[in-house]
């Protein structure tokens, strides 16, 4: 089963909030054998201006694609309050939790990339992952998003390998309950890899952490794109299930 829960609408704000946008969506996850999608834009950009209502009256007229409602939302260490308000603005069926943020550094922004160089590279990876982490410690979020974001342009640790670096940690992961998402973005980034690497995927099945499957469309076109291999890496790990969200409740599907 193909479920995309990790699509922006409007992108970054690149289009409206409108009927007929979320529609050229539904039309590509038809096309994508996409059974249930879930629209979840940035915070940043869309969060007081969400319409619920659009959503039900899209759902009324589709009735071969399932319609789930979430919102992406930052983590920062020193905006607890500001997060819990975004997270009760709605009745969502389910909050993504990613970071981008290391202080002020947008770490996944071309025009910020130059501040790699001022880092020691296993140093970095430990300091994101802790912070991945310490977001999911949080009763905000039920699923974590691209996991190893750091990767983006290809840089790796030196002295360890990622998924050594990743393990204490994922082992936190496992006692929260939450799911992690495999988003095959990676694939059109200059890592050129799913979003996380197949031994952190072997890593969450062998941890007991649930997986979803996301291509972080950020246009139509991109809904369900590559969802065939993050499916296929899945199943190599282990996985024969996949959740799926109402109202933050989780049940699971086949697969």
């Amino acid at each position: 089963m193909y479920i995309d829960y990790h699509v922006h609408a409007i992108g970054h704000e690149h289009r409206l909030h409108t009927e007929e946008n979320i529609m050229k969506y539904i039309e590509f996850a038809r096309i994508n054998k996409v059974k249930e999608i879930g629209f979840a834009d940035h915070c940043r950009y869309l969060y007081e201006k969400l319409d619920l209502n659009l959503y039900k009256k899209v759902q009324e007229k589709v009735n071969d694609v399932s319609i789930k409602v979430g919102l992406e939302i930052d983590y920062y260490p020193d905006q607890h309050q500001e997060i819990e308000k975004k997270v009760n603005f709605f009745d969502y069926d389910y909050i993504i939790g990613s970071v981008h943020y290391i202080g002020k550094w947008m770490f996944d922004s071309d025009k910020e990339k130059k501040e790699y160089e001022n880092w020691d590279h296993d140093k970095l990876y430990e300091k994101y992952i802790a912070l991945v982490t310490e977001s999911a410690r949080k009763d905000y979020y039920d699923i974590l998003g691209h996991i190893d974001l750091i990767k983006i342009f290809g840089i790796k640790p030196v002295k360890n390998r990622p998924e050594n670096i990743f393990a204490p940690y994922l082992k936190e992961i496992s006692k929260t309950g939450l799911v992690v998402e495999i988003n095959t973005n990676g694939l059109n980034k200059p890592v050129n890899e799913i979003y996380p690497s197949f031994p952190i995927i072997q890593m969450l099945f062998d941890n007991n952490i649930p997986v979803t499957l996301s291509s972080d469309a950020h246009h139509p076109e991109e809904v369900g794109r590559d969802l065939d291999k993050a499916r296929e890496l899945a199943l190599k790990a282990g996985f024969r299930k996949i959740p799926v969200f109402t109202k933050r409740r989780i049940q699971y599907e086949c697969l």
